[in-house]
């Protein structure tokens, strides 16, 4: 490199240094949250009330009309857990990142009691999701696995699964 070159990179990295650019942190955005800006006009469309959430409750008050840009939360209820953010917006007359509440795993006593089957072992979930684990079944005392049975060790991804069986 020649001194020229260093001369003009020098004075490129410290007119560029020396201002206060703003720094934008990078953040991901849903896929219905993306803005078409040949879409969107200077108008804008009030929402009405947001949907209603199967398995979860709306942390909003009950209005018939939100502005543009509004947001409300949502919760799920016990044994379901949410798809997506609890934040939902509204934006020119349509509600934008609305989330879906699923019904967790859970090993339920009397399922396994109609099945004759016990817990044999659980694993941690190694994700952020509390449905993302393994268990495995086993007969209770005296009783054999049905050979049309689902099998034994199951792992729970999302929702409710059909229980093994014993006879």
């Amino acid at each position: 490199m020649n001194w020229l070159s260093y001369i003009t990179l020098l004075l490129l990295w410290r007119c560029c240094t020396s201002q206060k650019f703003p720094v934008y942190q990078q953040q991901q955005v849903a896929y219905q949250e993306l803005i078409d800006p040949v879409i969107v006009s200077g108008s804008s469309t009030n929402c009405g009330p947001p949907p209603v959430i199967d398995h979860a409750m709306l942390l909003a008050s009950s209005r018939v009309e939100f502005l543009t840009g509004s947001t409300v939360f949502y919760q799920c209820y016990r044994l379901h857990e949410m798809e997506g953010t609890p934040a939902a917006r509204c934006f020119n007359g349509r509600w934008i990142g609305v989330p879906k509440c699923v019904k967790t795993c859970r090993a339920d006593d009397s399922d396994m009691e109609n099945n004759n089957i016990q817990l044999r072992w659980i694993t941690k979930s190694t994700s952020l999701t509390s449905s993302d684990y393994w268990m495995e079944f086993e007969c209770k005392p005296g009783f054999r696995k049905d050979p049309s049975s689902p099998p034994f060790r199951k792992q729970c991804i999302k929702g409710p699964w059909v229980y093994p069986r014993c006879i």
